[in-house]
Formats: structure tokens, sequence, C-alpha cells
């Protein structure tokens, strides 16, 4: 690493639209000789990635990269409603940050912006580093840092994973963290499909532990909440749309 080069750092998450697990955000700092050497050995958005070639470039990153780090929202925060799923994240963020920071100084970060826009984005994070917010944040233990945002310029931007090879780098690194959680989740809980709200197996999955969710479904999504209140899993328009299965008919009266 070049010490006369300026460093930034890029910042993404991953599996925020699944029913199962945690959103990963990660992020990782760079300089432009090592992001023109990722490019070159396929560093862009890890959903354009497959499996195999996210976690060769998974390790590529990590071991090159002067300084990353990742962190997660497990499904009983983001079940957690005393903050909305954008305020987790930007804690999240504020966390991860203040770790990447410490370890490798950097003047500027791109992010991944999950808001609206880049208005909203500065919106929640001055209010969620404002005093208002202090006693809720005691009370649930978190501890964010107040100010080191205003030290290092921030670029939030949509589809920066797409337009960044350093977002592009972070996006593989959460992508790939999430992909582990799964291999461990699978051991312990069995094949739950892709994760994928979309997914009939997952679905079923689902469906299955409705009376005794595992730790590892998102109770809060509306899929939880849809098939939590069928009798039958035939009765999910989803799973029947995936599988060509008709619905079934009630049985006559007598």
């Amino acid at each position: 690493m070049d010490s006369k080069l300026e460093l930034f750092a890029g910042i993404d998450d991953a599996t925020k639209c699944p029913c199962i697990g945690s959103i990963f955000i990660a992020g990782v700092v760079a300089d432009e000789r090592l992001l023109k050497l990722w490019k070159d050995k396929g560093v862009k958005d890890s959903k354009l990635l497959s499996r195999k070639k996210r976690d060769e470039l998974d390790r590529l990153i990590r071991q090159s990269a002067p300084e990353t780090t990742i962190r997660h929202i497990p499904p009983h925060e983001i079940d957690d409603k005393s903050l909305n799923l954008n305020s987790w994240e930007m804690v999240a963020f504020l966390k991860l940050l203040r770790n990447l920071y410490r370890k490798q100084p950097f003047a500027k970060a791109i992010v991944d912006n999950w808001e609206v826009s880049a208005e909203l984005f500065f919106k929640r994070l001055e209010l969620l580093t404002g005093k208002d917010m202090i006693p809720l944040l005691l009370e649930k233990g978190i501890s964010i840092p107040k100010r080191l945002h205003r030290s290092i310029k921030i670029y939030p931007e949509h589809q920066a994973d797409e337009n960044h090879v350093v977002v592009g780098a972070a996006s593989i690194l959460a992508r790939a963290a999430s992909d582990r959680q799964y291999d461990r989740y699978r051991k312990t809980y069995g094949d739950f499909g892709s994760g994928s709200p979309g997914d009939p197996k997952t679905r079923m999955y689902v469906w299955n532990n409705r009376h005794n969710p595992t730790p590892i479904i998102r109770q809060s999504w509306n899929t939880f909440k849809t098939l939590s209140r069928l009798e039958s899993i035939e009765d999910d328009y989803w799973y029947r749309k995936k599988n060509g299965v008709r619905k079934r008919q009630p049985r006559p009266k007598c």
C-alpha cells in the first residue's frame, strides 16, 4: 500500500430482503492502486457474481485491504420496533465507521445509500447522533460515535456498489458473510431454501415453524405474519404459484 495515495472507504449492506437471518453491512479501506488490482480481478457488485466467485474475491479483498470490518443486524434487532429498520442500519453503519476508522483512518467514505435520498440519509444520521436519542440508545445499551462522521466526507449514493469498485468490494464482504451464516444455520436448523420470501422451500420452512419460530426467522416480516395465519401451506398464494398447486377445495359440509 502506497502511503502517498489517498485512502478511502466503501460501505455496503447485503441480505436486506430475505426473511431469514441477519442483515450484514461491511466496510473496506483501499487506495486507487489497490482498486485497479481488484477491478482487474473482477471485483464488482456482489449480486452479479456466483457464490464461488464471491468466495474467491472475498479472500482476495480481506488479504489485500489495509482494513475491513463487518457488522450485522440479527433477526431479534430487525424485529425490535423501538427503531425502524433504516435506523438500525444507521446504528450498524456508525459502529462500523468507528471500527474501520480506528484501525485505518481515511478521508472519505462512499456508502450504498439505503435511504430514498442523500438528504434523508443525513437527516437520519443527525437524528441518531442527536441528544434526543440518548435515552433510548442508553436503554438499549447502544454506543455509537457522535462526532466522527463530521471528520469524514461521506457520500451516500444509490447503486454505489455498481458504480464504485470500493463499494462493490464491501458488497462482496457483506454477502460472503451472509453466505457463511446461512451455511452455519443449515447445519443447525436444516434446509430453509434460499431465505428469499418468494422461495417455496423458505415459505414452507417458515410455515412449519410458525407456532415456535426458530431464532433465524424475521418475525416482523410480512412473510412470517402471512404464513403464521394459514391453516395449510396450500392456502399460500406464492407457494401455490411456484409449485403449480391448485388451491385446495373446502370439505363439503355434512
